[in-house]
């Protein structure tokens, strides 16, 4: 027998659950709990925290089940039933939370206890729902990677570029803003609507935003009565200070972190930036969290993981560089994209988004010029006293030397040097080359784990870029045991020793995933090459985007052959957006000389670097979007991936088999989906487990209903990716 003071609380596990099964569960406890609070819970045999999603008297409930009610698996946080505590229940006779057609002789288990109620917002609940359904994920998954660490922030530590003080607000220097600039400011203004911000390097990108952020907040303070019952002061945005609304900045590499909160601390109060990233302590992680729910953070720096925020009050959305493949999170679940979600976002909030780009993303794009229900386009021209680098080709078939470094690259660095200015060299492979073979036989010198090449590490061992695995001191080849191996290709660690080696006297650092682990090592590496300590800058695809540093008057790329060698969808798009980004970061406004862009490559007749020299984004959008179209890719049609792994291959390979035939019973008949069968991946093997994937092409709105119950009921072992960055 319930007691009639007990209510029945409706929970969702963080863990990952069947998404089959209904994803919430039922417990008793003696008072009501809101939606959103946090709780610990026994499910089965552990103990687990979970989410609460609604509450009833269990009273009210019993009385339903004893009139013959029937209950089926329900949860929707759009439905304001939901949120009100009076959601559907899901009680099972046999196990909690499995949906039947009638209840009875049900005993609930309780709560352990309340963690800290109203932990997540209403907002975040429903924009969890959101990631679950379009992503296909566990929404306990999708919930667990809204929940921080819960720990106490210690003695401030230098992690990060603190804002300037208010002394140096009051004197930074005034942005003048151009007609353009303006016009896009009162656009952003106007309503809460969708826009793309398009404008080459150095268009004032950044000005729009930082005055966009502004001008709302003073709309917003202006609607607010003072403390002495008039209007406010436009006068108090002065100083920087800045109350009401929220504006979230994401930025996609941990790289850029830095230098946003420079700029950005440079317009507003230091109180009022925080910043969310993988980089900071979980203490400060937590603090700056607990400051966005408060509201008391107004501007809100981060990368992808910024969006799942407790945002009180959000007004606007800016996702800078957006292009950026690093908004898409593709190792873990949920695999979602930043953008799509701060689409999502926008709309719930009802705020304002905006992304940016000097090369956007070919479907963002397209959504701008085709259509404005999407986005609405805002363009920025060069500004005046702007002048674009100089792009030079290099034909490596015509170098005598075997040097990574060209002829004429070793002379631009040397004008460089000699004339005080920085240099980036851009490779996109980490270590000392791309693979290594055996000089007796021959053989390839592979990772046992994911049969993949081991890349040579300066520190005299080989190393596998897609597990842990290291070799020891003396590696032996797995054929003939020789230990004498040939390395093959470029890596981040050799063009630094080439360098090191022609330039002795030049200060140089490498900036790579390996060389930048470390809590503050972005930090680091930013204040180090803004205060010009560092000569020459060698690194991947983090040191190619969104730096301003007018000291830059040379960036070149090592090897634009590796940015075109695979064969994916978007492999043109990305090398493109590479050496696009990657020349941007030269010629600043207020630098002294106009820089130099030097792309080297064995065919500097390739249409993708050809168009790069031009720096003409519209004549590759062109090219691209007609053989898109022609192959129905996105923008003309929509991608899901399908992997299972496995550490026995011959189980992945007819687990996929068995997959792929029902998929094909159920739409292989439809002309509005294309079918790829069972193949190996790029990269087959990782860890020890085989990997065969599915890919499905189908046209663009919802993923067809018998499609999407067939891969909701994917076990163990299955990786499902919605709109995939990649099909290789």
């Amino acid at each position: 027998m319930v007691k009639k003071n007990k209510f029945i609380i409706d929970i969702i596990p963080l863990t990952r659950l069947p998404l089959d099964r209904q994803q919430h569960f039922s417990y008793l406890h003696d008072k009501k709990i809101s939606a959103g609070s946090l709780v610990s819970i026994p499910l089965f045999r552990r103990d687990l925290e979970g989410i609460v999603i609604g509450s009833r008297p269990a009273r009210i409930a019993m009385q339903s089940i004893a009139g013959g009610s029937d209950f089926y698996p329900h949860t929707n946080f759009d439905s304001q039933d939901s949120l009100n505590n009076k959601n559907i229940l899901n009680i099972s006779k046999n196990k909690i939370g499995v949906g039947v057609n009638r209840l009875g002789n049900i005993k609930l288990k309780k709560i352990n206890e309340i963690i800290e109620e109203n932990f997540l917002t209403e907002n975040q609940l429903k924009l969890a729902e959101f990631i679950s359904k379009y992503y296909i994920c566990s929404l306990g998954i999708v919930l667990k990677s809204f929940i921080p660490k819960r720990m106490k922030a210690r003695k401030r530590s230098q992690e990060l570029a603190r804002p300037p003080a208010r002394q140096e607000i009051m004197n930074r220097e005034k942005i003048i803003l151009t007609k353009e600039q303006k016009q896009a400011i009162n656009e952003i203004s106007k309503k809460p609507a969708s826009y793309y911000l398009f404008g080459p390097a150095s268009s004032g990108k950044t000005e729009v935003y930082i005055e966009s952020i502004k001008k709302l907040k003073k709309d917003e303070q202006a609607r607010l009565p003072s403390p002495d019952g008039l209007p406010a002061c436009a006068s108090q945005w002065q100083a920087g200070s800045v109350n009401g609304g929220q504006a979230l900045v994401l930025v996609p590499e941990l790289t850029l972190t830095p230098q946003a909160i420079e700029r950005y601390g440079q317009h507003f109060d230091q109180g009022d930036i925080a910043v969310l990233t993988s980089k900071i302590s979980k203490g400060q992680f937590y603090e700056n969290w607990q400051n966005i729910k408060s509201g008391k953070a107004k501007v809100i720096i981060g990368t992808r993981m910024a969006v799942a925020a407790p945002f009180k009050n959000l007004k606007l959305i800016v996702v800078d560089e957006e292009q950026d493949i690093s908004f898409k999170q593709w190792d873990m679940s949920p695999r979602y994209d930043a953008r799509k979600v701060a689409e999502n976002l926008a709309r719930i909030c009802k705020a304002r988004l905006v992304l940016g780009s000097a090369a956007p993303d070919i479907v963002s794009y397209h959504k701008a010029i085709e259509t404005e229900e999407n986005y609405k386009l805002l363009e920025l021209p060069r500004l005046k006293d702007y002048k674009p680098p100089t792009v030079k080709v290099v034909d490596l078939k015509k170098e005598k030397s075997r040097s990574p470094i060209s002829s004429e690259l070793q002379s631009e660095i040397k004008q460089a040097l000699k004339n005080k200015l920085q240099a980036i060299l851009f490779i996109n492979r980490q270590g000392m080359s791309s693979f290594s073979i055996c000089s007796e036989c021959k053989t390839i010198l592979r990772c046992p784990k994911c049969e993949r090449a081991l890349v040579y590490d300066n520190s005299g061992i080989y190393k596998c870029l897609h597990c842990s695995h290291k070799t020891d001191a003396l590696a032996a080849c797995s054929k003939c045991k020789g230990m004498i191996f040939k390395n093959i290709g470029l890596g981040t660690q050799k063009v630094e020793r080439e360098v090191n080696s022609i330039f002795p006297e030049a200060k140089t650092k490498r900036a790579d995933f390996e060389a930048m682990k470390k809590i503050g090592e972005q930090e680091k590496l930013y204040q180090e090459f803004s205060q010009k300590k560092i000569d020459i800058l060698i690194g991947t695809q983090m040191i190619t985007k969104g730096w301003d540093f007018p000291s830059v008057g040379l960036v070149g790329i090592i090897d634009a052959d590796n940015l075109l060698d695979l064969p994916d969808f978007k492999t043109n798009e990305r090398a493109f957006q590479n050496m696009i980004q990657a020349a941007g970061r030269t010629s600043r406004l207020k630098s002294k000389f106009p820089g130099i862009a030097v792309i080297q490559t064995y065919n500097p007749e390739n249409p993708v670097i050809k168009i790069a020299d031009e720096m003409d984004f519209e004549k590759f959008y062109r090219k691209e979007i007609e053989e898109r179209e022609s192959l129905n890719y996105p923008p003309f049609g929509r991608l899901i991936k399908l992997v299972f792994q496995d550490s026995d291959k011959e189980k992945a390979e007819k687990e996929t088999e068995n997959v792929f035939r029902e998929i094909k019973r159920a739409v292989g008949g439809l002309k509005n989906h294309r079918l790829f069968p069972p193949n190996d991946p790029l990269v087959s093997k990782v860890r020890g487990k085989h990997k065969k994937q599915i890919v499905i092409k189908f046209d663009n709105g919802e993923i067809n209903k018998k499609l999407y119950k067939i891969i909701s009921k994917l076990g163990k072992g299955w990786i499902i990716d919605v709109d995939p960055i990649s099909i290789i």
